[in-house]
């Protein structure tokens, strides 16, 4: 996992955070955005500061709503009204318990009545160990990893994805194990680098889809030029969090001499960048239906922010990799047609080159 993607992914998930939390009123949250803008400007001590300041604000805030839920909800009447969120609110509304019906309907948007079971008790049983703060203990650990205290840094982001059910927003989870797979590869933990890469790709349905990944590298084999474009047309998977996942653990393998499976990842990969980017072409023109990958190519030139999003995901290079890797299984014909087509129309001029220097060296 280069450095770049990282920080490409880790802005893409700040983005969302800072969005999503925007609505908040909490000091803790308040403090905790001082500490991103003094990390996001290299003051680090600064940032360490606000981080640990929002922890504590935090923890004294949750103390505080737990005893004000488990008073509001004490009283006999409260009681009688069962443990159902919408009985509970009406009473409290009734008995005009605006602050404990505030802290109820904060953590219903946030999380949903589900996520409690719709029981008023799981939500207090909650509150009660809600005296942690993920989102300042992922920023202490990137503070301390850009110091270059690793071990540090691993210290916190593993206590902060112990405490993802406590996230404001859940997806950054991701970015955390993302976090801790990169300082696995660091220190050339390639067990646990896989293992944080594997815990990624659990949440993705197509990944865990063995038939799927199955009848995709079966095509491969077969081993015919129209199986290029027959993949593309045959095949469709989308997965948010997926792509930099598949990309690390394709090259886990590879360096492992395990190419089936390395194939396996780069061909995921390469369905579920070409269905990303599918989807956003069939948004800005409904007139475009796919028939050949290099028709693909030649429609994703029209658009920037298309090329932009390509190649700070390293899309291109997932196209190269699934050729190249289909050539070392043994899938040449596949392979050369894969990089036929690259070297006339991808996108990028790096891997046109490169493909057509694979082409001519009869790789």
């Amino acid at each position: 996992m280069t450095k770049k993607c990282l920080l490409s992914f880790c802005f893409l998930l700040s983005f969302c955070t800072s969005v999503f939390c925007v609505s908040y009123s909490e000091k803790s949250w308040r403090i905790l955005e001082q500490a991103q803008v003094c990390f996001d400007s290299g003051n680090y001590g600064d940032a360490f500061k606000f981080a640990r300041e929002a922890f504590v604000s935090r923890k004294n805030e949750a103390e505080n709503e737990f005893n004000v839920l488990d008073k509001a909800i004490s009283p006999a009447q409260v009681r009688r009204a069962g443990d159902e969120f919408s009985a509970v609110l009406k009473v409290l509304k009734e008995r005009e318990q605006k602050e404990a019906v505030d802290i109820i309907e904060k953590y219903l948007k946030l999380y949903g009545s589900s996520y409690y079971k719709n029981s008023i008790h799981n939500m207090l049983d909650w509150l009660k160990e809600r005296n942690v703060y993920p989102e300042a203990d992922y920023l202490t650990g990137k503070i301390y990893q850009v110091e270059g205290e690793y071990a540090q840094a691993l210290s916190f982001y593993e206590r902060a994805y112990s405490e993802k059910d406590y996230l404001d927003v859940s997806d950054v989870q991701y970015e955390i194990l993302y976090s801790i797979g990169f300082i696995a590869k660091i220190n050339s933990d390639f067990e646990k680098f896989e293992k944080t890469l594997l815990l990624i790709l659990n949440s993705d349905e197509f990944f865990k889809n063995e038939l799927l990944k199955k009848s995709i590298t079966k095509a491969i084999s077969g081993d015919k030029k129209e199986n290029v474009d027959r993949i593309f047309l045959l095949y469709r998977a989308d997965s948010k969090y997926s792509l930099m996942a598949l990309s690390e653990l394709g090259d886990l393998y590879e360096n492992r001499k395990e190419s089936k499976k390395a194939l396996e990842c780069s061909a995921l990969a390469a369905v579920e960048s070409f269905t990303h980017i599918l989807t956003a072409i069939e948004q800005r023109n409904s007139q475009f239906k796919y028939t050949s990958l290099e028709k693909f190519f030649e429609e994703c030139k029209k658009y920037e922010e298309i090329l932009v999003w390509a190649q700070k995901n390293d899309v291109w290079n997932v196209f190269y990799q699934l050729a190249k890797r289909a050539g070392a299984n043994g899938n040449i014909i596949f392979a050369q047609a894969m990089y036929s087509v690259m070297a006339d129309s991808v996108p990028d001029s790096y891997y046109r080159s490169l493909s057509a220097s694979q082409l001519n060296s009869g790789f």
